[in-house]
Formats: structure tokens, sequence, C-alpha cells
């Protein structure tokens, strides 16, 4: 039995339904590894009973800035005229699909994966801003405990310092882990693949993800920390299913064959006119309102045949005062839509 791989867009995830056109996915893994902390907080500080609710709300930052992270990539995309069909959501950012067939050229792709850091990076010098204001240092320590800190810090104080770090962490993880399925990683399957080829641009990144395995497996073992480990096992199940992909010529998240960019560089793609997504957003509106109006127009001539029946067997005392309205409203309309110039 064939068992999805943890970075498939429909494997191991839960939908959370569709926002602008993009169906959202939480990876289970987001949801363990939430678990696991929240009961680790709380096992670790049995003596504070509501140790658990901030644990929880930490939980809660980094789901809205990995979303936030997210979207960032998908808005980037749009302005580049690409229109992505999914995002999967996981600890440390997450993946976005491209509907198949799309053109996929070195210089774009790079602009979405910076896009992801970008957002993070933002959010981290707001914070960074109103924390020195209020007189207090970003917590830019790796280590630094989201749940401890000095006591007696105001709530709005702790929470854009939470916040801070959850995003510096973000931002860099994937901007300078070169490791599938982070950023970084797929900027730099990118680049190879743009230079060399895409089995070369498979073989750096992968090459790139083992050796940032062994750095998280190192880590975890000396800092005694699960984490590293589950971020490990991630990047040796990513990078394995890029392999199997190539090997297979299968398409890849962005419908790329093996699941790399195409080795043409962007000004060897033929430019076509791209619609924005706007222009795409108002298309799809326009088409529901034709929809709709062509439902009601249907309903008005139902009632319009049967009102000319009950016309024609009972007379016009028959019709109600609504009904005779109804008519002749529906006459005008007629009349109206004969009137209209044909193009």
């Amino acid at each position: 039995m064939a068992y999805p791989a943890l970075d498939e867009p429909n494997g191991w995830s839960v939908p959370l339904g569709s926002l602008l056109g993009v169906r959202i996915r939480v990876h289970a893994l987001f949801l363990v590894v939430a678990i696991g902390l929240v009961v680790r907080a709380a096992v670790a500080s049995p003596g504070e009973p509501d140790i658990w609710l901030s644990a929880l709300a930490i939980q809660v930052l980094l789901f809205a800035s990995v979303f936030i992270h997210e979207w960032a990539h998908v808005f980037a995309a749009r302005l580049l005229g690409h229109d992505p069909a999914q995002m999967l959501l996981w600890p440390l950012g997450g993946l976005i699909s491209h509907e198949p067939g799309e053109e996929s050229a070195v210089r774009p792709r790079l602009a979405v994966a910076a896009a992801g850091p970008l957002a993070n990076l933002v959010i981290c010098l707001i914070c960074a801003a109103v924390l020195l204001a209020a007189g207090r240092t970003p917590p830019l320590d790796l280590f630094w405990d989201p749940l401890g800190g000095p006591s007696g810090v105001a709530a709005p104080v702790r929470f854009l310092a939470q916040l801070f770090w959850v995003n510096w962490i973000l931002f860099l993880f994937n901007s300078f882990v070169p490791a599938l399925p982070l950023d970084c990683g797929e900027a730099l399957l990118v680049v190879f693949s743009g230079r060399a080829g895409e089995r070369a641009g498979v073989v750096a990144a992968v090459k790139a993800s083992l050796c940032s395995l062994l750095i998280c497996v190192i880590a975890a073992v000396a800092l005694n920390d699960v984490l590293g480990l589950v971020l490990a096992l991630v990047i040796w199940i990513s990078a394995r299913q890029r392999m199997l992909r190539m090997e297979s010529g299968e398409t890849d998240l962005f419908g790329n064959p093996g699941g790399y960019a195409p080795s043409t560089s962007l000004d060897m793609v033929p430019r076509q006119p791209v619609r924005s997504w706007w222009e795409r957003y108002r298309e799809r509106v326009s088409a529901r309102r034709l929809e709709r109006e062509a439902q009601t127009r249907r309903l008005d001539e139902e009632r319009m045949d049967g009102l000319l029946e009950k016309l024609h067997r009972m007379g016009r005392d028959s019709l109600s005062k609504e009904e005779r309205g109804f008519m002749e409203l529906f006459a005008n309309r007629c009349r109206e839509r004969q009137s209209e110039p044909r193009g």
C-alpha cells in the first residue's frame, strides 16, 4: 500500500475551505507539533495551571504568521500572472500550487519564493519598532522562551515580543536554511535548474537538504530537542519525494516536469499578455452575475407562461393585481431587450 509523502498537497492534510479562489489545507504535522508543544509546556510547568493557554496562544500566533507568509507567496504569484490553486500550511511555512500548464520561469519563481520571508521580516520590523519605542529590546535569541521572560511586562508588550520572535524564526529558517521544502531550498533548486538544467537543480537542492538534515539531527541530539528531529524528518521525505518525481517524470506543484523550474531563462519565454488577478476576479464575478440573470429570466418566463395560460382559461378578471403588474413589467423588459442595439 502506497502512503502519501508528507509534502503531498492532498496527503496528511486537513482542508479548511477556500479564500479568494485558493483552497487552504493544514498539514497534519502542524497539528501534531502544536498539540505536542502545548502538552510539553503543561507538563514542564505543572504548578502553572494557565501555562497551556499561553502555549496555545503561541501556536495561534504561529498559525497566523504562517498564514500571512503563504498569502505573501500567493499575492506575489498573482502579481506575476499566476493563479495559485491551493495552499498547504505546515509549522515553518507551506506550499502553494498552481494550475497545471502554467509557465514558471526562474526570476518569477524566485520572486514568489522570496515573498513569504519578506512578509515575516516586515512583521518583525513593525514589532521591533513598537518594542523599541516602549523601551524593550526585540528577542533576537533563537532560544528565547516565548512563555517565560521578565515578570511585570504589560500584556501588549509581551504579545508583540512573541509575535516578533515567531516571525523572526520563520524568516531565518526560510531565508537561510537551504533545505526542501523551505523557501531557501526552493530558491536554490530554481537557480540551479535555470543555469544547469532540471536534474542539476534537484541534485543540488537534495544535497543541500541532506546537509541541513544532518545539522538538524546533530542539533536535536545536542540540545535534547525533538523539534529538530521532526524538521529533519520533513526535509528527508521532501527531498526524497522530489527525487522520485524527477525520476518518474511526474509534474510538480507548479506544473513543471520532474518538480522543477524549466531550464529556459525568463528572456527565452514567449511574452504573452497576462491578465492580473483583479481582472480574473472581475471576470468570475461577471460570469456569476450573468448566470444569476439568466436563471431569473428563465423563472420569469416560466411564470409568464403560467399566467398566460391562466388568462386564456379564466379571463383577465381571474388575475390578481400583483399578477397583472408582473405581466406588464415582463412585457416592458421584453420591449427594452428588443430595442437594445445588436452588436
